[in-house]
């Protein structure tokens, strides 16, 4: 029994091996009769598919050609084996033998020598070779002069090859760190790629991700998000699956590096998907492949039957129902995983497109929240801490002034409060960016001492601030944000030191061409962090010691670290247990080089003075303790003014009298300040309107500040009075100088 199985067996492999000599035969014979384009045309699509054709048939492919072109003249002869030798380097170096496949580029590129006027095929020879040493052998100079030897000697080359070999290039500047050329380059690619994404979408691709590793490599982490969010949206749309997987793979890693797993985690899942239709791309197109080669076989065989002898006849018959029993069984199984993975794939994504939904309510929700929290909470805030306010000047009893004093900080600490927390969702929700404004360090510095003085004496402690002189004096960056992370940190060491010592230190500039990188240190010698909290304090809600009297919200310092994540720093500490506390970190600035020429130039300004008793001002608000608040408030300047509960109330006030300034409030029934304010220019009524609001969402600043909303100014409530003053006399200043123009 046992040999009669084995002979089975062997007459099965006998035939097989038959039927596979007679096909390869076949193939051998098709190819004889092509003619060189078609034959050129096969060597294309076999480098271009190899991976679904299989290694082994497409080296055999390219062989037989190899052996085949020698029958066509000198030059097709030449340009065909450099075709295949190239094609061949393609699959060594797919399959990571790096000595094989330069071995067969070189080989390519001495046929493509001995030829004229082809371009093209030398670039991308010379391209893979570049590839080759960049990769492989991890030669960055050489496959630079490799490529940079192309791009300059580059005379009948096409303009579309032209910036294929600049993206190549600028690919390997960034990869030696020679970031200013690689940039230069990809301008001169993205301006050209983007008005060819069309025929060209994948080196549009390719370009948008050079410069997300540019910025990335420059530090410039939100500019390397936004281009890695290009490149992947793009490489979506064209349903570059495996370019995609690479661009998320590298956005991830930028992600982990600037602390954002949570974000980290939403592309490591856009990264699997992709990789999974990737796959399932790739399957169908050796299915369609498959096909397409039964349908050639059946052809061909239709054709030999008519040749071969009775003999082949039979053995030809007996292989293909040996085919066909084997296509049968591999039909019923692969039907029978198709089945059960089209059900798990079902019930995925249907899980998917649930949790999406909940994801997409939950954000809504979620800004919602914020805009009501942000405006039912700021405003009767504005009522209390305005009324305080009020009362303050108002109030002689030195008892009763005392007890508003106490009621004016507890609100001014509980608005603080307010603001951190929506601070930190707006982060969570990417709402804040950097702003750039030149600016004065030095005077930023003195500014932050000055208004910690009336705290450090009232915990006994001395404030120390080191300048140092060799730091530029105009720099380019965002003042507020800058100010807004010191202050954090010095009322933290202020709140954990008694009777000590805090130092600010702006030290050891390093200065590069126009930029200038500056360490910030804020030192404290109060009682210190212990090691196991060092890890979380700058974690949401969480604080050193919990039994703490300092009462806070745990927020401050996770903000600080977010907002020098957004300058594209860390921070880092040092601490001990009772000898203190230093905070660090340091950030590139831009120097203001054009305040050096101008700033002996003085320009003389206009001064307008205004008596504020003069000027009568409109309160468009409906709550009544903010219309009292208001106008009183601006009673204390001397300033007169009227109030209307509503934009229709106002329209008809501003036709029948005249106004100076409009105060306007956005929510309000009956009609808005947004609708208001844009029927009061329809009007042509060119007087000044300030939009007053309790919340400072992203959205509603922009439908401010956008062109056509018709307001001149806003501010948010609660506001500092002396803010508000400069506001209104700002904009009537502006108005009367219009007006004389």
């Amino acid at each position: 029994m046992k040999i009669l199985k084995l002979r089975k067996h062997h007459a099965l492999l006998i035939c097989l091996n038959l039927f596979f000599s007679f096909i390869y035969s076949q193939h051998d014979y098709q190819y004889e009769e092509m003619t060189f384009s078609e034959l050129e045309q096969v060597v294309i699509h076999t480098e271009n598919h190899f991976g679904s054709l299989g290694r082994v048939n497409a080296v055999r492919t390219v062989e037989t050609i190899t052996d085949i072109s020698e029958k066509f003249n000198r030059k097709q002869n030449f340009l065909l084996k450099a075709y295949c030798y190239n094609t061949l380097g393609v699959i060594h170096y797919t399959n990571k033998d790096y000595k094989e496949a330069i071995k067969n580029y070189k080989i390519a590129e001495l046929y493509v020598k001995q030829l004229d006027n082809f371009p093209e095929i030398a670039i991308k020879i010379n391209n893979n070779i570049a590839l080759v040493y960049l990769h492989g052998f991890n030669k960055p100079k050489r496959a630079l002069k490799k490529i940079k030897h192309i791009y300059e000697n580059r005379s009948g080359i096409d303009n579309t090859s032209r910036h294929i070999l600049a993206l190549n290039l600028a690919s390997i500047y960034i990869k030696i760190k020679k970031q200013e050329k690689a940039f230069h380059l990809l301008e001169k690619c993205k301006k050209y790629f983007t008005k060819n994404k069309e025929s060209l979408p994948s080196k549009l691709v390719t370009t948008y991700t050079n410069y997300g590793e540019y910025y990335y490599n420059k530090r410039a982490y939100t500019n390397a998000i936004h281009y890695y969010e290009l490149a992947a949206a793009l490489a979506e749309k064209n349903h570059l699956f495996r370019m995609a997987m690479v661009i998320y793979k590298k956005y991830e890693g930028l992600l982990v590096k600037i602390g954002r797993n949570d974000m980290a985690y939403v592309i490591l899942k856009k990264y699997t998907k992709h990789h999974q239709t990737a796959l399932e791309t790739e399957k169908a197109e050796a299915n369609r492949y498959k096909k397409q080669l039964i349908i050639s076989e059946q052809k061909t065989t239709l054709e030999t039957q008519k040749a071969e002898t009775s003999k082949n006849i039979s053995i030809f018959i007996i292989t293909l129902l040996l085919l066909c029993l084997i296509l049968f069984c591999f039909f019923i199984y692969n039907h029978r995983k198709t089945k059960i993975l089209g059900k798990s794939l079902a019930i995925k994504n249907k899980q998917l497109k649930i949790a999406k939904e909940n994801s997409d309510r939950l954000a809504a929700v979620k800004t919602k929240f914020i805009s009501t929290v942000s405006h039912e909470l700021r405003t009767p805030l504005y009522g209390v801490i305005g009324l305080s306010s009020i009362l303050l000047e108002r109030t002689k009893d030195k008892e009763d002034h005392k007890f508003v004093k106490l009621m004016k900080f507890s609100a001014d600490h509980l608005l603080n409060l307010i603001n951190d927390v929506l601070q930190v969702t707006k982060m969570e929700s990417y709402e804040i960016k950097l702003d750039t404004a030149s600016y004065n360090i030095k005077t930023l510095a003195d500014d932050i001492k000055n208004s910690f003085e009336y705290q450090t004496i009232k915990n006994d402690n001395t404030f120390h601030l080191n300048f140092d002189p060799a730091i530029p004096e105009r720099l380019i960056g965002d003042p507020v944000r800058l100010s807004q992370i010191l202050i954090n940190l010095i009322s933290n060491a202020n709140k954990f030191t008694q009777n000590g010592d805090i130092w600010l230190n702006f030290t050891n500039p390093i200065i590069t061409n126009n930029n200038v990188e500056i360490t910030f240190e804020i030192e404290d010698n109060g009682r210190g962090i212990p090691i196991d909290k060092q890890q979380t304090i700058f974690d949401k809600f969480t604080q050193a010691n919990l039994k703490d009297e300092a009462i806070g919200t745990g927020l401050g310092l996770h903000i600080v670290k977010n907002l020098v994540h957004l300058h594209g720093s860390d921070i880092q500490l040092k601490s001990d247990v009772g000898k203190g506390s230093t905070f660090f970190f340091s950030i590139t600035f831009d120097i203001d080089t054009a305040f050096k020429t101008n700033k002996n130039t003085k320009v003389k300004k206009p001064v307008l003075s205004i008596n504020s008793t003069d000027y009568n001002i409109l309160i468009v608000e409906d709550n009544k303790i903010n219309q009292i608040v208001t106008q009183n408030v601006l009673k204390t300047k001397g300033y007169s003014s009227a109030i209307a509960s509503d934009g229709l109330i106002a329209i008809e006030m501003i036709k029948k009298k005249e106004y100076d300034l409009i105060l306007m409030d956005l929510n309000m029934p009956n009609m808005g300040g947004v609708e208001a304010t844009k029927i009061i220019r329809e009007l042509n009524i060119n007087i000044p309107i300030i939009a007053l609001s309790a919340t400072d969402t992203t959205e509603t600043i922009e439908n401010i500040l956008k062109p056509g909303s018709g307001f001149n100014d806003f501010m948010i409530k609660p506001y500092k009075n002396e803010e508000f003053f400069d506001k209104i006399e700002k904009n009537i200043k502006n108005n009367l100088i219009s007006k004389a123009s």
